[in-house]
Order: C-alpha cells, then structure tokens, then sequence
C-alpha cells in the first residue's frame, strides 16, 4: 500500500508542479493559451493573476512532497498529515472545478483523479 500511496502522491505533485509552469511561464504563449483555451488579450490581461494560482499549485505541491518524505522518513502521522493538508487541497480544488465548471470537467477530472487516490489510498496505510 505505501508503495501504491507513494506513486499517487507523486503524480499528483509532478502534476501541480507541471501545472506551475504552465500558468506561470507558459500562460501567454502559443502552449499556454492552447492549452487553456485562451485568446492573446484575456492571457495578457489575466497573466499576473494566473502566476499566482501557479504558485499556489507549487505550494500544495510543496507541502505534499515534504508530507511524502517525512513519511518515508519515520514520521508517517506528520507526513499524512501533510499530505492530506496539501494533496487534499489538491482534490478539494478539482473538485470544485468539476462542480462550478461544466465546461472544464475534463481538466478538472485529471486535476483531481491522482489527488484522490492518494487520499483514498492514505486512508489505508
């Protein structure tokens, strides 16, 4: 089961990570703005704004990785609590996209999927 937790956790926060760099540096470039199905303007004029959800994506990432090797580490009761803290925050956000975003299910389903097998999985460990 660790083994299962460890690989969930992990994608999940390569995910994040991955999803920092495309809302900080790629936001207005031609990636970016296919990606997120976007025009040049609302990427311009949104481009502040998007660097600082990525950086909340790196932060949960954060925080689930430091979880992930403290628990490897010994300190399984801090590491999960880190984890939940951070790649349940991960979950709670795709799950509010794929609630409020109909339109966005398809993104929001990825953003959530590895996020809540590993708090499922946690469950169990």
């Amino acid at each position: 089961m660790t083994i299962a937790l460890s690989i969930f956790a992990l994608l999940a926060i390569a995910l994040h990570v991955y999803i920092w760099y495309m809302e900080t540096f790629l936001w207005a470039k031609e990636a970016g703005m296919r990606t997120f199905g976007m025009s040049r303007e609302f990427a311009e004029s949104t481009r502040e704004m998007a660097a600082n959800q990525g950086l909340y994506n790196l932060m949960l990432a954060g925080i689930g990785a430091a979880g992930l090797a403290l628990f490897w580490a010994g300190q399984s009761a801090v590491g999960a609590a880190l984890m939940y803290a951070g790649i349940g925050s991960m979950l709670i956000a795709g799950l509010f996209l794929f609630v409020t975003s109909p339109s966005k299910r398809r993104p929001a389903t990825i953003q959530l999927t590895f996020p809540l097998l590993t708090v499922l999985t946690l469950l169990f460990v």
